[in-house]
């Protein structure tokens, strides 16, 4: 049965690649596996039947929503598909688009979005039909040497007074709902938010928005972020307390109230992939028992992922649903096998080593390309983190029945809860390094061919063919971590991470980060920058430099650090110690560095001078920002972070023509038209300037009045928002050589 239905789920996901699709073709693909018969013949017809599923239930081939203007608002109609959450700008939720109008088109994309309400009045509960008008947008990628994709999209609703419910929630989505808003009001009754209380919202409702991004990022980093996904260890916790408390009871009803139980959960929970998954074969396998059969786990992961992709095709796209699958499908396939192979190690411990390394194993392919992390420590740590997670999920589950029953006394103990939860944040306080997370470069063919290799030195009999396997997915892998890359000159590298700013300077293989972009709530670096700087074969940072703690210059710094060695923090003084700069200067094993104007630095052949701020100034964030002049070989490049005309007036006071002149500008401020005076531009008469902003940014920069400005002094521009990533490599003879990889658009 697992074949097959992993047959269901890879056509439905090619569905979502394929640029053509012919329902009599694929119609015939089916029906020529039907008449074939036997395992192969049954593959094929299921691959032609996911192929089906999702361009019927999608309109496939295409890509929903593209073809609507994001300047203009829609009108919908979206069922909510998941519990909401609060954040900073109100509340969000998972919701499906049934039918989407602007002016006179009208159509049923059945499109997954993430719904934004404004207000702190809870909003309608799950299950319901709204009838809203918002705008549709999505991340638009980012297009550097390796390029990230277009984001979720997200409908975003700027008033109440805009939504209304066109229907409520029925059945079972009324009652969790209830459950879920009850819950949620015991634990914010339940004393301040602490990093325990996070966590049990992440173990015990499968949010975990409050987890602090420090621990976000070192559970990634060391292979055990999967600890926050509501999975198959929550619902065996769940069921297994309920076998264990109710053993004087008969075997029939103790499975059948452990059923029930389970159920209780996902509707306090919801439909995640995961926890949807690992609750059908739950499910399966007490059917199995009630009916005196062996249960057959393979199988059960079969139906549960032929039920999924059936009632949802769409599902196929998320990553958590590769990963959830994949790692389950290797815990019970090559896990055994794995076990058998090391009969030598005690039994107490080949068990789970064999688990954690085949689950490890079969989530590679899925995991790599997206994260970009190897975490050769990973299934060490599971030995240590699972049964540890099992521990807090217990004790968690018991603090939130306490909250429920009396929030006051809960919150008298969530200083147990907190203890409980610290080991979390323990691998975000170990320094970058190649054993907890080797960062690598790999495309999904890599990814494949990888663990492929590694799977045959594992599980392969012939002693020539484990070696083989061995050397060739040695070669590969260092291949992915660049340890072979050739050395690179003087270069400078315009990075695209959408409305922010991040500049790569280079010398070899000295590399100096200015500025690293940011977003809120999220993990630029993980996501953007350390796969752009990967590209660029950069393995270490030899300095971060912060011009001024905006979240959309500083926030992406924080972020690479936990990835990528850092030896040096340069930043001007006078920041907040609490803010992300704070958080910068506190890097462990870094060496921080203030400047301020006239102060200098250097980086391999680069010889760098701060013109700005002055020492003890005070004005706004953006005037305070570092103003750096670089130069190396005869080549001077300005790089002017967010600073606005008073600072351009100071600087062209108290410098000479000579001071500011450069070869290549980076605009100020994202081109916004308080920055960038023609007096300023006269002063520094750049051969090339070059503008970071993102594609389609509400502030609508670059401002067309700081491109006229440019253009009538004949200076030629380059902007991330249209060319992407922009390479300037310099020359001894006088010519900077450019390079757009993410070009066109």
């Amino acid at each position: 049965m697992l074949l097959p239905a992993l047959s269901l789920a890879a056509g439905s996901l090619a569905a979502f690649r394929l640029s053509y699709l012919s329902v009599p073709l694929l119609a015939a693909l089916l029906l020529l596996g039907l008449a074939f018969g036997r395992r192969l013949g049954i593959c094929l017809a299921a691959f032609a039947a996911g192929l089906l599923a999702a361009m019927v239930a999608h309109e496939l081939p295409g890509r929903p929503g593209e073809s609507f203007d994001r300047d203009l608002p829609v009108a919908v109609s979206a069922r909510v598909s998941g519990h909401w959450r609060a954040d900073d700008e109100g509340w969000s939720a998972p919701a499906q688009i049934e039918v989407l109008r602007q002016g006179q088109r009208v159509t049923t994309p059945a499109l997954d979005v993430l719904l934004h309400v404004p207000g702190s009045e809870e909003p309608p509960p799950f299950g319901s039909l709204l009838r809203a008008r918002g705008y549709l947008s999505r991340s638009e990628g980012f297009a550097n040497r390796e390029a990230v994709p277009a984001g979720p999209w997200r409908l975003r609703i700027e008033s109440r007074l805009l939504m209304s419910v066109e229907a409520g929630p029925r059945g079972l989505a009324r009652l969790s709902g209830a459950l879920r808003r009850r819950v949620e009001r015991s634990f914010a009754a339940a004393g301040e938010e602490t990093s325990g209380k996070a966590l049990a919202r992440a173990l015990v409702l499968g949010d975990a928005s409050r987890i602090p991004l420090g621990w976000q990022r070192g559970l990634r980093r060391t292979g055990l972020a999967h600890l926050m996904s509501v999975s198959g260890v929550h619902v065996a916790m769940v069921a297994g307390a309920i076998l264990v408390l109710g053993a004087p009871l008969p075997r029939r009803l103790r499975l059948v109230l452990a059923l029930a139980a389970v159920g209780l959960y996902w509707m306090l929970v919801g439909p995640l992939p995961a926890l949807v998954r690992a609750s059908w074969m739950g499910l399966l396998a007490a059917l199995a028992l009630l009916l005196e059969r062996p249960p057959a786990p393979a199988n059960a992961l079969g139906w549960a992922v032929l039920l999924l992709v059936l009632d949802r095709p769409s599902v196929v796209d998320l990553v958590s649903f590769q990963l959830s699958v994949a790692a389950t499908a290797g815990l019970l396939l090559a896990g055994p096998a794995l076990a058998v192979r090391w009969q030598r190690l005690p039994g107490w411990l080949a068990a789970p080593l064999a688990a954690s390394v085949g689950a490890q194993l079969s989530a590679l392919p899925w995991a790599l390309p997206p994260f970009h992390l190897a975490s050769p420590l990973a299934p060490l740590a599971n030995l240590l983190y699972v049964p540890w997670t099992g521990l807090a999920l217990a004790v968690d589950l018991g603090w939130t029945a306490l909250a429920l029953a009396s929030p006051g006394l809960a919150a008298k103990v969530l200083p147990a809860i907190d203890l409980v939860a610290a080991p979390f944040g323990w691998p975000g306080e170990v320094p970058p390094s190649r054993w907890p997370g080797l960062p690598l470069l790999a495309s999904p063919a890599m990814a494949w061919a990888l663990a492929g290799l590694l799977g045959l030195a594992l599980l392969a009999k012939r002693r020539g063919l484990r070696l083989g396997a061995a050397l060739l997915g040695l070669a590969l892998l260092c291949k992915a971590a660049g340890w072979a890359a050739p050395r690179r000159g003087l270069e400078l590298a315009l990075l695209d991470v959408g409305q922010g700013d991040s500049i790569l300077l280079r010398d070899g293989r000295k590399a100096l980060l200015v500025d690293g972009g940011g977003w809120r709530g999220g993990d630029l670096g993980g996501r953007v920058l350390l796969p752009a700087l990967l590209a660029e074969g950069v393995r270490r940072i030899d300095a971060l430099v912060l011009t001024h703690p905006d979240r959309d210059h500083c926030g992406g710094l924080v972020d690479i650090a936990s990835y990528l060695p850092v030896a040096q923090v340069w930043m001007a003084p006078g920041w907040d110690p609490l803010g992300c700069a704070g958080e910068l200067s506190r890097l462990p094993g870094t060496e921080l560095k203030v400047l301020w104007a006239g102060e200098t630095a250097a980086l391999g052949r680069w010889r760098l001078t701060a013109l700005n701020p002055e020492p003890g100034e005070r004005r706004g964030v953006n005037e305070r920002s570092l103003v750096l002049r670089a130069e190396a070989a005869g080549w001077r490049v300005l790089l002017t972070g967010d600073i606005g005309e008073w600072a351009e007036h100071r600087m062209l006071a108290g410098l000479s023509p000579e001071e500011l002149r450069a070869d290549l500008l980076k605009v100020a401020h994202h081109g916004s038209r308080n920055s960038s005076g023609e007096a300023f531009l006269d002063a520094v008469r750049p051969r090339l300037a070059l503008i970071s902003a993102g594609r389609r940014n509400v502030y609508h920069h670059p401002s067309p009045v700081v491109l006229e400005r440019l253009a009538d002094r004949g200076i030629p521009i380059l902007r991330t928002d249209r060319d992407g990533l922009v390479l300037v490599r310099f020359s001894r003879d006088g010519r900077m050589r450019l390079d757009l990889p993410g070009a066109p658009r």
